[in-house]
């Protein structure tokens, strides 16, 4: 079976003495063997990144997946930080947009479906505008923002269903909020999943993030029984490396990753069968 598209995320380039630039992040991710980057609009020099993406990318052979927003739904939509995710959107063209959708204030705790007006009008306004450039949108569900579930992202799909308007999985924040549930937030997901990233992850305990992000193979997140179900649901789009936080010899981690990952593939190849789980958890 040919194998998924892979690209690391652009997370997995900083560490606490500094970032690796766009252009270095593209020649490593080339080098090895990544079809594809993507950018994390999280910062001013992400932004800046954002003007020479899609030609830095091409000049080493890569695609971009994605760029991500996080959209503050505290801020009314003429806000100027509004605008330019707005402005965002538009500039992407093909490329889909992952968005996670948060509040500033606490006027909306995590998952309360009183914060889904705010997020239906913006979500509107951004469909408009991935449309029009002939792009798509795609909510991300992120630990400990307001639409941090599975089920928030499926409960905004069904008030706004649009074919434009999907899901990205992230296994490292339905793994934290999910734990031993994760295989059923999985299959609640399949149908709207139209991207994946995953990693290496361990339970902790007392910690305020319950699980680690480590590179693919290490922890005890188990990716052959999480590739193989994606498999068994025909899935076929990229799968993305998720690094943020790991740090240290950034080449070094995404190869192992990547090599984890081909090792994973080609054993689905020839036992698919193994990878099916049944429900007797730890």
């Amino acid at each position: 079976m040919t194998a998924l598209q892979t690209y690391g995320m652009d997370v997995g380039f900083f560490s606490h003495t500094g970032a690796y630039p766009l252009e270095t992040r593209c020649a490593m991710l080339a080098d090895l063997g990544y079809d594809a980057t993507n950018l994390t609009l999280w910062s001013e020099p992400a932004w800046t990144d954002l003007r020479s993406l899609w030609q830095v990318a091409d000049r080493h052979g890569l695609a971009v997946a994605s760029i991500y927003l996080t959209i503050d739904l505290s801020l009314p939509l003429d806000h100027p930080e509004s605008r330019r995710a707005l402005d965002a959107i538009s500039s992407a063209g093909e490329t889909p947009t992952e968005i996670t959708l948060r509040y500033s204030g606490e006027e909306h705790a995590p998952s309360k479906p009183s914060g889904d007006a705010a997020a239906l009008a913006f979500l509107e306004q951004a469909i408009n505008r991935a449309t029009a450039a002939g792009g798509s949108l795609r909510l991300y569900p992120h630990f400990s923002f307001w639409m941090e579930r599975v089920d928030d992202v499926l409960r905004l799909l069904e008030q706004l269903p649009h074919h434009a308007l999907r899901m990205t999985f992230p296994a490292f924040h339905v793994y934290a909020l999910e734990g031993s549930g994760f295989g059923a937030a999985l299959d609640r997901a399949r149908p709207v999943i139209a991207g994946v990233n995953t990693n290496g992850s361990r339970r902790l305990a007392g910690q305020y993030f319950p699980v680690t992000i480590e590179p693919v193979g290490d922890g005890d997140f188990d990716n052959f029984a999480f590739l193989g179900r994606l498999r068994s649901f025909g899935y076929s789009g990229s799968l993305g490396v998720q690094a943020y936080g790991v740090g240290g010899d950034a080449y070094t981690h995404f190869a192992r990753s990547r090599a984890a990952l081909r090792e994973i593939e080609a054993r689905l190849d020839a036992h698919p069968e193994w990878a099916q789980l049944r429900p007797d958890t730890l």
